[in-house]
């Protein structure tokens, strides 16, 4: 279900990736979600499709930017960031290259000294835990992922759906739709059709 999910988040990405200095991506904000959304607006039509659903809203660049300032100031960022690390780990080739990146991935979220650990039930980091040492695998850290998932899905999203963040760029967005659709009336009124 995720495989063209994440395939889409790493292309939607790369606006970002190719940035060398710019790390609104990863680390602290260089650039604020008001400047990313002044220079790269999303258009209109984006904007209300985030409110179909998390899928939504993760494949899209300006989405995700966005989403993760809002996740940022509620102190849960991690949980995006775990997420996309394991759609990276996912890609990983060759499989020999795995061990050292879960490793990695595992203290940083999922270790119960991780710095920056991730909400999954004990079951679920024993398990991976267990999975990580037998060998890894792109499956790996399914379980954790989709638990974290379902809590961005029914927790952070639809606060982000209610957030003055987002109901701003909703009403610029209606705003901006409103004023090209004048636009094409008085270029092309309807009366002489």
């Amino acid at each position: 279900m995720f495989h063209f999910l994440a395939d889409d988040v790493w292309r939607s990405l790369s606006f970002l990736r190719r940035r060398k200095n710019c790390t609104l991506f990863h680390g602290s904000s260089v650039f604020s979600v008001t400047t990313v959304c002044l220079f790269f607006r999303p258009s209109p039509r984006e904007v209300l499709k985030w409110a179909e659903s998390l899928e939504a809203l993760l494949t899209n660049q300006y989405g995700l930017v966005v989403f993760r300032h809002f996740l940022r100031s509620e102190f849960s960022e991690e949980n995006l960031d775990f997420w996309l690390a394991v759609e990276r780990f996912k890609r990983i080739r060759p499989l020999s290259k795995m061990a050292a990146r879960a490793t990695k991935i595992y203290e940083e979220f999922i270790s119960t000294n991780a710095v920056r650990q991730v909400n999954v039930d004990s079951s679920v980091r024993e398990w991976t835990n267990h999975s990580l040492r037998l060998y890894a695998h792109p499956t790996s850290f399914n379980l954790a992922q989709d638990q974290i998932f379902g809590l961005m899905e029914t927790e952070s999203y639809p606060r982000f759906l209610r957030s003055r963040l987002f109901a701003r760029l909703s009403a610029a967005s209606l705003l901006s739709s409103e004023k090209q659709q004048t636009i094409k009336d008085i270029i092309y009124p309807s009366a002489l059709w």
